[in-house]
């Protein structure tokens, strides 16, 4: 659609009827100089400019697109190709595009001409007009008629009401510690989606930003599918807006009373005048018409209402699960294409927080420097992380921008009460319970019986050692709950409101269980906190196999829960045990002399060149996050297990357990523990690390593993030489030796990456901002290139602060290995990798610790390879 007030009309002719083309256009005079159109063909064309772009531009950009229908025409190449593009973006930009019969030929033989209805009336030729004029002036009528009504289509304005419900974010809209009123233009992301087959089978993964041009180009019906909270409707408004934008018609229908009784045309016909003003929806083309239909899953009579819809070119229907259309006629369900709404993945979650971080209704005359802004972002992204669970494994609760964004809105803007016994985090998930029942309209007063029956009602599970129950055992536990509490609730309306909340699902096999499982993770935990004493051998069993995926959210959500000395003490001791037969490592000159002696075979730390962008390095890696976040399944640990592996995945689960809980409660818990739950957390790893160490420092078991991968190597390399050499290229071979030499090098470089992945752990796990004093204090007394390694981590990530005096001096102690060297390398190249550093600081960087950057590596190298 043009952007001003005139349609652009674009005449598609062949040159052989030139001069019929100048009379329609001396015909069109009075249309242009009312201001109704802008005419355009090629003889426009300007000398010197490109001849085919600038068709190609004032063909995509025309609102209305004549065809001069002749034999001269239908025999043209060039014109029988742009009849075809028309037609593409009739249905794709919904322009009008009509036929212009100037002389007797063929056309109604063309099937796609032939379907437009065509000018003059009945499609009789200009030429067959005993006076041309009368013909073009019927001709000029007709278009009149349609400019007309495609002026007022055009011009077609939203009513104030709705156009006030395609923005709104409901419960995020009085959200935004900074801005007023949250609107979705403010902090929409599309989703992706994946799309299934017609058998319902996974088939890819879509961006919903194409949506609306697969629905145009591909496949006009479509169905969508999501979760409680996945942002279903939000979509259904972002297609209805970009529909409009295409000069479309969408007509949003939501039916309040979920059962989409009656006729489907009728509510299409109520809700159209609802939406939109001026414009009765009589004088509109149903293939304009895009109904959109969301919570169709609660319609009684699906098939009848699929039926019904057929008159219109485009349809989409919105439902909770993409298997939920069972009708008699399956060919009706292969006429549609499947989606579904995923969760956010990293990127997508970033790109949300970034929008969400700008928000703001003050004009700041100070801009925020790029490194406070990645601060912000980098705190906002580890609470969501941390509290949607994908720190501890999997995730608890969907990635979806309802929860991400209730997360950092609970924190910013409701301050939990300082007396509660509850954390910041914990207040979190509790909110957003307290949310859902408060939609059901439970009073405030009854709040407490629905959290009491929920606590009972999770543990019941938690014995069972069942992820749901049958309608009979659930009858089971009503009868004990009944007999240990009074229930002033109806327990029909009490199990009816919690699965309309959707708190609760019951599947269509009668069987219950939790929606999500954050929930039965919040409610467990709160009922062993609130019977602590009656339960200390099973929390003495939870935090005892904290490599169970189920064990550590509990126990963090113990945490939450509770500031009984009890379970801090049983988390403790169960860390004193972690790899208690070795001494925390300390990365000096004395313990790392075997590694030290092969420093030069492991790779050097360079910073990135000068061009280079942290947005660019955050992206990249933030796109690794999300393959390894879709890759990531969970790991099923059980007796049959390798010893060391669960002890392994025992011990980091352990120390994530024990991160969280300082993190949560650093406000809470005094110094001494804070001190000693960091320092213990801190110190599980690097036995670990100590253990590592006593593994690789054995000449014997070098050789065997440098032989192992020498001999892998040499096979794979040697099978690709083969293919190559099939294809006719020479290749190289190496001998024994050199093969050996190769292994050595890669060898050392998987130890050195082991050791740098531990200590990034580490910071990872038990670092905050909140800490930094504790840490400080804890790292500085412990005093080893270890602890300083990590302090200066910390400090990095957390405070955004280099400390590159301090650092200088640790480079010069004694003690400090050429090993703890390179990681603090390797640790200043992140921090410049992923923040802004002014090129001042960078030469220092390069002055004092001896780190080039990778373009004057490059540089060095291809000067070398010259001299040679």
């Amino acid at each position: 659609m043009s952007d001003n007030k005139q349609l652009k009309l674009f005449i598609s002719y062949s040159h052989l009827d030139e001069k019929h083309i100048e009379d329609f256009i001396k015909h069109l005079a009075p249309l242009k100089e009312n201001g109704l159109i802008e005419d355009w063909y090629d003889r426009k064309i300007l000398p010197g400019k490109n001849f085919q772009m600038e068709i190609d531009n004032n063909f995509e950009d025309a609102d209305i697109i004549c065809l001069m229908i002749s034999k001269n025409f239908l025999s043209s190449e060039a014109c029988k190709k742009e009849e075809s593009d028309a037609l593409k973006l009739m249905r794709k930009k919904a322009i009008i595009v009509i036929p212009i019969i100037i002389s007797p030929c063929g056309w109604v033989d063309d099937q796609d001409l032939s379907n437009l209805l065509a000018l003059p009336n009945d499609g009789k030729p200009i030429l067959e007009y005993e006076i041309a004029d009368t013909g073009w002036n019927c001709v000029y009528d007709g278009l009149k008629k349609a400019i007309t009504q495609e002026k007022e289509i055009r011009d077609l304005k939203l009513t104030e009401s709705f156009a006030k419900f395609l923005q709104n974010t409901e419960l995020l809209a009085g959200a935004h510690s900074q801005k007023e009123t949250v609107v979705l233009d403010d902090i929409f992301v599309y989703p992706e989606l994946s799309k299934f087959d017609e058998l319902r089978e996974y088939e890819k993964k879509v961006s919903s930003e194409r949506l609306v041009e697969y629905i145009l180009d591909n496949d006009p019906k479509i169905v969508i599918a999501g979760e409680n909270q996945s942002g279903k409707t939000t979509l259904c408004k972002k297609l209805f807006i970009e529909l409009r934008k295409r000069n479309f018609i969408p007509v949003y229908i939501f039916d309040k009373t979920f059962r989409y009784d009656g006729i489907i045309e009728n509510r299409i016909n109520k809700a159209y005048k609802e939406q939109y003003k001026d414009v009765p929806i009589e004088k509109i083309d149903k293939k304009r018409i895009v109904p959109i239909l969301d919570d169709f899953h609660f319609a009684k009579q699906k098939e009848k209402h699929i039926k019904a819809l057929h008159v219109y070119s485009h349809q989409i229907i919105v439902v909770d699960d993409i298997f939920c259309l069972n009708v008699r006629d399956e060919n009706l369900i292969r006429s549609f294409s499947h989606f579904k709404i995923k969760e956010l993945n990293p990127l997508l979650r970033n790109e949300l927080l970034q929008k969400w971080t700008h928000l703001t209704d003050k004009e700041s005359t100070q801009k925020d420097d790029d490194n406070s802004l990645y601060r912000k972002i980098d705190e906002e992204t580890e609470l969501v992380n941390t509290t949607l669970g994908k720190v501890l494994g999997n995730g608890i609760m969907p990635s979806y921008p309802f929860f991400i964004l209730s997360i950092i809105s609970t924190y910013e803007t409701f301050a939990k009460p300082l007396n509660q016994d509850i954390t910041s985090q914990g207040y979190c998930y509790q909110a957003l319970i307290y949310l859902y029942l408060k939609k059901q309209d439970v009073r405030n007063d009854d709040i407490e019986t629905y959290i009491n029956f929920l606590a009972e009602y999770s543990f019941f599970f938690y014995e069972q050692k069942k992820g749901e129950i049958s309608e009979h055992e659930y009858d089971r536990f009503l009868k004990r709950y009944l007999d240990k509490y009074n229930l002033p609730i109806n327990k029909d309306i009490l199990i009816e409101k919690l699965l309309r909340s959707q708190m609760l699902s019951k599947d269509s096999f009668g069987n219950y269980s939790f929606s999500h499982r954050y929930l039965y993770y919040f409610f467990v935990a709160k009922y062993l906190a609130d019977h602590i004493d009656s339960n200390k051998e099973e929390i003495d069993k939870i935090i005892g196999n904290l490599h169970k995926d189920e064990n550590a959210y509990i126990a963090v959500f113990l945490s939450h829960h509770s500031r009984n000395e009890f379970v801090l003490e049983e988390i403790l001791l169960n860390a004193y045990t972690l790899f208690d037969n070795y001494n925390p490592a300390t990365l000096t000159q004395e313990e790392l002399s075997f590694i030290d002696e092969q420093i030069e075979n492991i790779v050097r730390a360079t910073l990135p060149p000068t061009h280079h962008t942290p947005e660019k390095e955050r992206r990249k890696r933030l796109k690794a996050q999300a393959i390894a976040e879709q890759d990531n399944k969970s790991e099923s640990v059980d007796n049959r297990s390798d010893e060391l592996k669960i002890e392994l995945r025992r011990s980091i689960k352990t120390v994530e357990v024990m991160g969280a809980i300082i993190k949560n409660r650093a406000g809470s818990l005094d110094k001494i523990k804070l001190e000693e739950i960091f320092k213990e957390a801190m110190n599980v790893h690097l036995r670990i690390l100590t253990s590592f160490f006593e593994l690789i420092k054995q000449e014997e078991e070098q050789e065997e593993i440098i032989n192992f991968i020498s001999t892998r190597l040499k096979l794979f390399f040697e099978k690709k030489a083969e293919e190559r050499r099939k294809e006719g290229k020479r290749e190289r071979t190496l001998c024994t030796e050199e093969w050996k030499k190769i292994a050595k090098t890669v060898f050392w470089n998987m130890n050195f990456f082991v050791i740098y992945g531990l200590l990034n752990k580490i910071v990872y796990s038990v670092g905050s901002d909140k800490l930094i004093q504790i840490i400080e204090g804890v790292c500085t007394e412990v005093d080893t290139p270890a602890s300083l390694t990590i302090k200066n981590g910390i400090l990095m990530w957390y405070s955004k602060n280099m400390q590159i005096e301090n650092i200088e001096n640790l480079f010069k102690r004694k003690d400090f290995s050429d090993t703890a060297k390179k990681i603090m390398r390797f640790l200043i190249v992140n921090h410049c990798s992923l923040h802004k550093i002014n090129y001042k600081d960078r030469q220092r960087i390069t002055r004092i610790f001896g780190i080039p950057s990778q373009r004057l590596l490059t540089q060095n190298v291809e000067k070398q390879k010259g001299n040679t």
